[in-house]
This record gives structure tokens, C-alpha cells and sequence, in this order.
């Protein structure tokens, strides 16, 4: 063969546009963009110390936790993802919709792996980019063997083939609602793997998840302080004549000023007879001079929720059957926060309530439970049967609605229940009346 120096340099040139060709298609995206982005809020170190406390208590066996699949929309823009709290609280994703976690505690040397759906490119042009499996997701999310759902039967029934055990970790939903997808994926798998059982665990995390961590708590002060600035915005703008509507920028502006992140649900802002909707979700109503105004809202911070409740004069001052009403709910807010410590069963603080209604005739007028657990979610894992442990949040929500008398009140705060009793982390937003007139003096 001839070389010239012009043939030599048209080889290097397109020996350096291969290359380049090559390394550009190499470059992965740089922090923060692509999903998975990384976990949140806290490091990855966090989620693997958690699920290695799952899987110590586990011992042995297979156990599958399903995240949320995205919600289907005929809309051109897709609605924000949810994570589930259990996928969420274990990994940290919470931008990966239909991704799935199998735990394998007795394993040798892989006892952690996370399986995403496939790529679809065309989507992704339209929603978000995707990384490619590699090491760039494993050293993302701190978990080492990571796969495509598309081999998640094949991966498990493995696994069960040397555990023989399979751990639902839940949740038990309704007869009438769907089979839950690790529950209809274990039958697979036992039809298959002779001598494999199931073994019930759906307890578990909710015990887990309950006894809040000083992280977690941190956050959720942070979530407060932020609600607690939009609750006091609200109560010092309100007028009669405003609506709803106007009342509710107001209040979620505060919780933008406050350091909020996002709203731990759709907030609820209602004056008059519409508060006697529990869940009242309109907003065109005008505020009249002697209605009260109810507003059940609150910020989250690191997704971390909470939930207040607050009940309020639009004039600033209750009138007189209005404050009797109002003290009556709080009194029955103080009879369960003095029996809330360590040990105590839910039903016990509801039937206190439900005693002092009964005794002033208005028990027809309550009609939801007393409170929840919040944290990750607003409505957060936990039973309810058994004894509450020190360290759980939850609410107490006592109220009283009644349409005929143009009014709901509720009054809802937090509390951290403590060794020793609780603590209501909610005292900086005016509560008694007294608190609220004089907040509200105009």
C-alpha cells in the first residue's frame, strides 16, 4: 500500500472522530440530573443502616417491596410521583416509578437488590432522562447489584429456591381492592419452588417506620416551623369578603416564606357551613363576618409531612356560643393528650373524647377518627391495636360539624410522645381562644 502524508492525516482525522464519537456517547449526566437522582433526603449510608436493621430482624428468607407505580393520565403533562413511604423509607428513590427492592438476608455476598423498569427512550424525551444500569446508579443509591424488572421473577424464585421462605412485608389491603403485586408474584413463586412458604411481616415496617429518627424529627420541625408561618399569615389577613380561595394563597405563600418545600396534602380552607365538609376541597366561597373559619394545611420539608388544624373567628373575636363550642372541642384535645405516653392504646384516648361529647350531647357531631401517625407520609405507618412507643408522632384531632349551626371546629395538633409523656411540637401557632383573639387584635 501507498502513504501519503495526506492519506496519513485523513486516517488520524477520522481515527480522532471515532474517538470522539466514543467518548461522547460515554458521558454519563453529571449530578443531579437523570433519574435515579440520588437518594433523599438523606445520604445512602442512611437506607442501607435501615435495611440492614430489616433484614437482621428478617434473619433469613426473600423479601420483595413493590415502590408506586405513576399515576395514568390523559392530561399532556405528567402528574407528580409519589413514592410509596415503605419503598421510600428503605431506598431513598423516590423518582423512579414501578422500581422494586428484594432484600435476601442470608445470602452470602449480594443481600441487597433494586430492580428498575427498562428504558424507553421516546419517553424519556418527553419526561425525564434515565441512566443506564452501571456503577454511576449503584454509587447513586449505595446498592451494589442493581437489574431491570423484567427479571424480577426469575431473580426471586432463585433466591426462594435456597430460603424456601418468602416474607410479605405488606400492606393487607381490602378483599375487594387489588392483590398486592408481591403477594400475586409469591404465588407465583411457590408454584414453582416446592416446599416454599410465606411468612407474614407486614407488621414490620410500620413498627419500624413508627418510632421516629432525631433526622427525621428534624425535619419535620423544619415542616412546622414552615406551616406554622403560613397558619399565622392567614389569621392576620383574613377578612370578611375575601373567598377561600384568596385566603389559601395567603397561607401557602407562607409556607413558601417559611422554608416549606411542598404541602403535605391539598390544604383545606373553609369558612362557615362549608367546614362542616371534612374534607372540603372548593375554595369560592365568600367569608362572612361571623363565620369561623377552619384550615387544615400544612408544609413538608425532605418530603417529611405534618398536619394542623386550626379554627378561627374571620372577625377576629368568637362570638359567645362560638367559644363555647371552641373550648368544648380543646377540652376534649387536653383529656387525650394527658393519656398520650408510652403504652397507651389509641381506642383509649378516643373513648375519652367520645365521653366528653357524650356528656355534653354533641356526640352526633364528631364523626371522624381522633388522629393519625404522620411522618414520611401524613397518614404514616402504624398500628393502631398496639401499644404507642415513645418516639411516634401523631395527631389529635378532635372536632365538631354541624351545617344547621353554619360551622365545623376542629383542632389539630402534633405530638412526639415522649418516655415519660408528650410533647405537642405545635405551640407556635395561637390555639386557645384567648391565644387567637390576641394574635388577631386588629
Amino acid at each position: 500500500m501507498h502513504l501519503t502524508r495526506r492519506s496519513l492525516l485523513a486516517g488520524a482525522a477520522a481515527a480522532t472522530a471515532s474517538l470522539s464519537i466514543s467518548i461522547r456517547a460515554q458521558v454519563l449526566p453529571p449530578p443531579g440530573f437523570a433519574t435515579p437522582t440520588g437518594t433523599f433526603p438523606f445520604a445512602p449510608e442512611v437506607y442501607r443502616e435501615r435495611r440492614a436493621k430489616l433484614m437482621a430482624t428478617l434473619k433469613d428468607g426473600v423479601a420483595v417491596i413493590h415502590g408506586a407505580e405513576r399515576e395514568r393520565t390523559s392530561g399532556p403533562v405528567s402528574p407528580p410521583f409519589y413514592q410509596s413511604g415503605d419503598f421510600a423509607w428503605l431506598t431513598g428513590i423516590v423518582d423512579e416509578p414501578g422500581a422494586v427492592l428484594v432484600l435476601a438476608p442470608a445470602e452470602r455476598t449480594y443481600r441487597e437488590f433494586l430492580l428498575l423498569p427498562s428504558r424507553d427512550v421516546e419517553t424519556e424525551r418527553w419526561d425525564v432522562e434515565r441512566l443506564p444500569l452501571g456503577s454511576l446508579i449503584e454509587q447513586r443509591t449505595g446498592i451494589q447489584r442493581v437489574r431491570r424488572t423484567s427479571g424480577l421473577d426469575g431473580l426471586v424464585t432463585q433466591l426462594a429456591a435456597r430460603s424456601r421462605t418468602l416474607h410479605f412485608m405488606g400492606p393487607i389491603t381490602s378483599a375487594s381492592a387489588p392483590v398486592p403485586p408481591a403477594m400475586e408474584l409469591y404465588g407465583r413463586v411457590m408454584s414453582h419452588v416446592p416446599g416454599c412458604t410465606m411468612k407474614d411481616q407486614s407488621a414490620l415496617l410500620p413498627a419500624l417506620r413508627t418510632v421516629k429518627e432525631s433526622r427525621e424529627l428534624e425535619l419535620m420541625r423544619k415542616a412546622l416551623a414552615a406551616t406554622q408561618a403560613g397558619h399565622l399569615a392567614a389569621m392576620k389577613a383574613v377578612r370578611p369578603g375575601m373567598t377561600e380561595r384568596q385566603l389559601t394563597a395567603v397561607l401557602e405563600d407562607g409556607f413558601r416564606q417559611g422554608g416549606g418545600e411542598g404541602l403535605s396534602y391539598d390544604s383545606i380552607v373553609a369558612t362557615g357551613r362549608n367546614a362542616a365538609s371534612l374534607h372540603y376541597a372548593h375554595g369560592n366561597a365568600l367569608i362572612g363576618a361571623q363565620d369561623l373559619v377552619l384550615i387544615d394545611a400544612a408544609a413538608s420539608v425532605g418530603s417529611y409531612a405534618c398536619d394542623i388544624t386550626r379554627t378561627f373567628p374571620a372577625s377576629g373575636r368568637f362570638t359567645t356560643p362560638q367559644r363555647a363550642d371552641y373550648e368544648l372541642v380543646m377540652a376534649a384535645q387536653d383529656a387525650a393528650a394527658r393519656l398520650l405516653k408510652p403504652g397507651v392504646i389509641h381506642e383509649d384516648m378516643t373513648e375519652a373524647v367520645y365521653a366528653l361529647f357524650r356528656k355534653a350531647g354533641r356526640i352526633d357531631e364528631f364523626t371522624h377518627g381522633l388522629g393519625h401517625f404522620v411522618g414520611l407520609d401524613v397518614h404514616d405507618a402504624g398500628d393502631y391495636a398496639k401499644p404507642i412507643p415513645a418516639g411516634a408522632v401523631i395527631t389529635i384531632e378532635p372536632g365538631l360539624y354541624n351545617q344547621q349551626m353554619n360551622q365545623g371546629i376542629r383542632i389539630e395538633d402534633l405530638y412526639l410522645v415522649t418516655p415519660t409523656g408528650c410533647e405537642r411540637l405545635s405551640t407556635g401557632i395561637p390555639r386557645t381562644v384567648a391565644e387567637i383573639e390576641a394574635f388577631m387584635a386588629r
